[in-house]
């Protein structure tokens, strides 16, 4: 957020704290209702862009963003307050979402198949809100997809959305991201709720496989949208269930009659695919476009367990692995773990399927310190590594208090954002006490500066 001296100190009733963002047409600011004291994100945008026909379309849009939006009222989707009109500009109060795109996500942050069904949850329950009430969104994508700090997706932007009474921009015009457009958008049709479902399920193939399913040109994607059949997501990712291809083929069907016929469907169908035998709930895909992909044959239900002397170091090894291949590393552990005789004949394995030098030397300096017992940490800091359990020793740790994981996500939220609720919920499953939770914790976050001081605070929090 940013300060800008010219800037108005006041719009309506809303005291100005700062701008969040600014394009040519308007701002966004951080605001305050002084009545109340509730902080508001302030989007305005100016009314004297001229009299043409696309300027005034731009403060038309403007009005139905407020008008679409502000009929619904829904925990995923963000709230609109107020609209309003100044001689010079209009602008929306609407809901302050302390947050991340999930478009930032996708670049950095691995997530397990359990937390994609809490966000598509999440999402596909808006959804099915929004087009019972007669809203359609059109312009569904990671950019419009806000990430709370609790872990939890709200829908934002409904600039183009259509409402049922509407007539602005029903037919004969084609608008939204190309990438994630709809067949009949590209056509410029009428649109209904099963468009969004279109998108929602680019969203989500490009959350499985780290790629979108239609890419190049906007001239480019529209030809892929209405004719080509993008690679079933198991193809490009492995590990998924196979009932993901069936989903996917559903939700991304050319003829919309095809598709799923509501959210729900979408959601229910979603849910069957991700629980099914099929498939491990937590394993990891990588929210990011994904190197080379390992040569390898087989599915992942066909290998052994790793050995005792390397399954504690796994979480860690994986992580690290899937930065540099993306949502192959699990895979890829799995094929070559159970052959390896040692740590250093595993590491030379690994290395072989990371493509640059730089990627190789950064991974085997991480290898080695977790090696060493300590993942991305200095010497002072806590071991990183869990012990195998001693022969014969089947007890289970007594599960952490939830004031401890509780105290730990906003901590944990300081030095990596939003995705702290994810990582805390999954390490909480594998720590097998207070100190091995908080050292876990601490491997996932890179710079030692902010490692350091997430370790002294963290001291401090859930008790002794």
């Amino acid at each position: 957020m940013s300060e800008v001296n010219d800037a108005p100190r006041q719009i309506g009733k809303y005291r100005l704290d700062g701008m969040l963002g600014q394009g040519a047409m308007g701002v966004v600011y951080r605001a305050t209702d002084p009545l109340i004291g509730r902080t508001v994100a302030l989007k305005t945008v100016r009314r004297d862009l001229g009299d043409d026909a696309p300027a005034r379309e731009i403060v038309e849009r403007f009005r139905k963003e407020a008008q679409a939006a502000g009929r619904l009222m829904h925990p995923n989707i963000v709230t609109v307050y107020e609209y309003g009109e100044e001689e010079h500009l209009a602008y929306i109060a609407m809901e302050y979402i302390d947050g991340t795109p999930l478009s930032a996500l996708l670049r950095e942050q691995p997530a397990s198949l359990a937390q994609v069904l809490e966000w598509y949850g999440d999402l596909l329950t808006a959804l099915a809100y929004s087009h019972a009430h007669g809203v359609v969104h059109r312009d569904i994508k990671p950019a419009n997809l806000l990430v709370t700090r609790e872990g939890r997706i709200k829908i934002s932007d409904f600039g183009i959305a259509r409402i049922e009474s509407s007539t602005l921009t029903q037919t004969g015009a084609m608008l939204g991201t190309p990438s994630y457009m709809s067949p009949e958008q590209f056509r410029g049709e009428a649109v209904d709720g099963r468009s969004d479902l279109f998108s929602a399920g680019v969203v989500l193939y490009q959350l499985l496989t780290g790629q979108r399913p239609f890419t190049g040109s906007a001239a480019t994607v529209m030809q892929q949208v209405l004719n080509h059949t993008p690679p079933a997501p198991t193809q490009l990712n492995p590990t998924l269930p196979a009932g993901l291809d069936t989903v996917l083929r559903h939700a991304l069907a050319k003829d919309r009659e095809a598709r799923y016929a509501g959210a729900r469907e979408f959601l229910q169908a979603l849910t069957a695919a991700l629980r099914s035998d099929d498939g491990d709930q937590d394993a990891t895909i990588l929210l990011a476009p994904s190197g080379p992909a390992a040569s390898l044959h087989g599915t992942a239900a066909d290998t052994l367990a790793p050995p005792d002397w390397l399954a504690a170091s796994m979480p860690a090894l994986e992580l690290i692995l899937a930065r540099q291949i993306g949502p192959m590393a699990k895979l890829l552990l799995r094929k070559i773990v159970p052959a390896a005789p040692d740590f250093d004949s595993l590491g030379r394995q690994l290395l072989a399927h990371i493509p640059s030098p730089q990627a190789q030397a950064l991974f085997q300096q991480q290898l080695a310190e977790i090696r060493a017992g300590h993942l991305l940490a200095e010497r002072s800091t806590p071991m990183l590594t869990v012990p195998p359990p001693t022969q014969g020793s089947q007890t289970m740790p007594a599960p952490l208090s939830q004031e401890l994981t509780g105290a730990a996500v906003p901590l944990l939220a300081q030095a990596i954002g939003p995705i702290a609720a994810i990582v805390v919920k999954r390490v909480a499953r594998q720590a097998t006490g207070r100190k091995d939770f908080v050292a876990l914790l601490a491997s996932h976050i890179e710079a030692p500066a902010a490692r350091a001081r997430f370790l002294e605070q963290a001291a401090w929090i859930g008790g002794a």
